[in-house]
């Protein structure tokens, strides 16, 4: 195969997969993404407002509010990625990682998933905050759907 038929052929598959998704993402965690939402922003009084900026923002210049960051926690004890205690179970976090996004999203959580913190809101804020680092775009897209998902 010549070089411009492999780019070609690359270029393509790369269209495959951004077409794919941008008709979103599946999985255990969205299928329940409205119910947990609803859950954790009750039990923390958090507001949908706040989330907006989250997403927009660039996660590393917050420092957001104590109930935000048990709303995180609350998330990733639903999901059953974290228990109360702040222990995390990377066996379960990698089955909420969306199919169409599963190479990657296995690599972030294995890379992140000893990331410490001073309490287990804190750890659960501090894990997404190293998602977020590992590839910042892939982490606003899932936030993105999340939100869609959850409304």
């Amino acid at each position: 195969m010549k070089t411009s038929e492999r780019v070609l052929a690359s270029a393509i598959l790369l269209l495959l997969g951004v077409a794919d998704l941008a008709s979103g993402l599946t999985g255990r965690a969205f299928e329940r993404a409205k119910e947990v939402d609803e859950k954790c922003r009750s039990e923390n009084n958090v507001e949908r407002a706040y989330f907006e900026k989250f997403i927009k923002a660039r996660i590393d210049e917050i420092d957001p509010p104590d109930n935000y960051k048990c709303f995180v926690k609350c998330v990733m004890v639903e999901l059953m990625a974290l228990n109360d205690e702040g222990d995390f179970n990377v066996d379960e976090e990698l089955q909420n990682v969306p199919p169409e996004i599963v190479e990657e999203g296995h690599r972030i959580v294995k890379t992140c998933h000893g990331t410490p913190g001073k309490d287990p809101c804190d750890k659960a804020y501090q894990v997404h905050k190293c998602y977020h680092k590992e590839n910042p775009e892939l982490y606003s897209l899932i936030l993105h759907y999340w939100e869609n998902a959850s409304q």
